[in-house]
């Protein structure tokens, strides 16, 4: 059977329009396809054929009926088959359909241009979906390194960028995740560009562009509870904890009643924080600390919750040894799904409740590696006032 290449070049011997777009849609769609089908893309059907009949793809093209299809193959299809499986098989196919073909036919144009998209959608898709399997193997560095690279040859396609800023947070890059947010915006549908947002005003104060970050969700917290979060917790580690509180509380009270338990959950540690950072870390560690765990019974305990209760316990001076043994337990759990800045934060609090100095150097290079500034800072100035290093 015949091959055409379509993807990055266009074969020479093309029927005249509108043959031409017959020829490369019908290549682009192995097997029998209707006459209204066809028609909806190729309107003047009639003058297609026609044109196809006067060149050798006559002897390609076969009807049946209201059926028409193309006896032959392209790299469109085999594109196709190898999409979201190899990713070095895509990219070694992957081009722009039928470059150079401008076509009269606005049905015509329109279907190439969404196809285009198409296509791009499948690299990028097979693309995430390698670097999240580097990812869950913890090689971490390679998946990065793999999406950069793309980055460069490639253009972003808006729905997969979302999925890819995903994939930046969870390898704590948040200066990466604002740049390919900040790319496709604007072309995004409008309840898309909402949550788009959201994750951009997060990524931004992650990364330490707080101005932006800050402005940014502030425009959006008046709607979205979890800008309120964001903007709690950037406020309770920079010396803003009675804002942050009210900022938790609010929410609480906002996804409680609703029965919106994982924001409730969330709403929880961020009031915990804020609490601790107030200096009333006991009221932390007997209420919406408790109360977060609690409802992380069915699911499995976060090392982050743990981390945070064991901070409180530590802070308010009772239990010491059982603020240790918690902080040990996050760390454990932190170290065991890869989670950089709950480790962080659990040596942190193993530093607390310890006071073994290299627990909180060894926090201090867990949180240079998290992709959270606000953090690090904290932890910086922390070390500071302890008579460290504050670099």
């Amino acid at each position: 059977m015949e091959r055409l290449r379509l993807l990055g070049s266009l074969p020479g011997d093309l029927p005249k329009s509108p043959g031409a777009e017959l020829v490369v849609y019908l290549a682009s769609r192995p097997g029998w396809r209707g006459l209204e089908e066809v028609r909806a893309v190729v309107p003047s059907l009639a003058r297609a054929l026609e044109e196809v009949n006067r060149t050798r793809y006559r002897e390609l093209l076969e009807a049946r009926g209201q059926e028409l299809r193309l006896l032959a193959t392209s790299d469109v299809v085999e594109f196709w088959k190898a999409a979201f499986r190899d990713l070095d098989r895509v990219l070694s196919l992957y081009g722009e359909l039928a470059p150079g073909l401008e076509s009269p036919l606005p049905e015509f144009s329109a279907w190439l241009a969404r196809e285009r998209g198409e296509l791009l959608w499948g690299l990028w898709g097979t693309a995430v979906g390698r670097a999240s399997r580097l990812a869950d193997l913890g090689r971490e560095e390679e998946a990065a390194e793999l999406l950069d690279g793309l980055r460069e040859r490639f253009p972003l396609e808006p729905r997969t960028a979302l999925d890819l800023a995903d994939l930046y947070w969870r390898l704590h890059r948040p200066r990466e995740v604002a740049r390919v947010l900040s790319s496709v915006l604007d072309r995004l549908d409008p309840d898309t560009a909402r949550r788009a947002r959201l994750h951009l005003g997060r990524a931004l104060l992650r990364s330490g562009e707080e101005e932006r970050g800050v402005a940014l969700l502030a425009e959006l917290a008046r709607e979205e509870p979890r800008a309120e979060l964001a903007l709690a917790e950037l406020e309770a580690l920079s010396g803003r904890a009675e804002s942050a509180l009210s900022r938790a509380r609010r929410v609480a009270a906002w996804s409680r009643g609703r029965g919106e338990e994982r924001l409730y959950h969330d709403a929880l540690l961020a009031e915990g924080e804020a609490l601790t950072r107030l200096g009333r870390a006991r009221e932390a560690a007997t209420g919406p600390l408790p109360r977060a765990l609690g409802l992380e019974e069915r699911s499995g305990f976060s090392p982050l919750t743990l981390a945070l209760l064991a901070e409180a316990q530590a802070l308010w001076g009772k239990g010491g040894a059982r603020a240790r043994e918690l902080a040990e337990k996050a760390y454990r759990l932190a170290a065991r799904g890869r989670d950089r800045y709950a480790a962080s934060r659990a040596l942190f609090a193993w530093h607390l409740a310890s006071g073994d100095p290299d627990k909180l150097e060894a926090a201090r290079r867990q949180a240079e590696h998290v992709g959270h500034e606000p953090w690090r800072r904290f932890l910086d100035r922390f070390a500071l006032e302890q008579g460290g290093d504050p670099v």
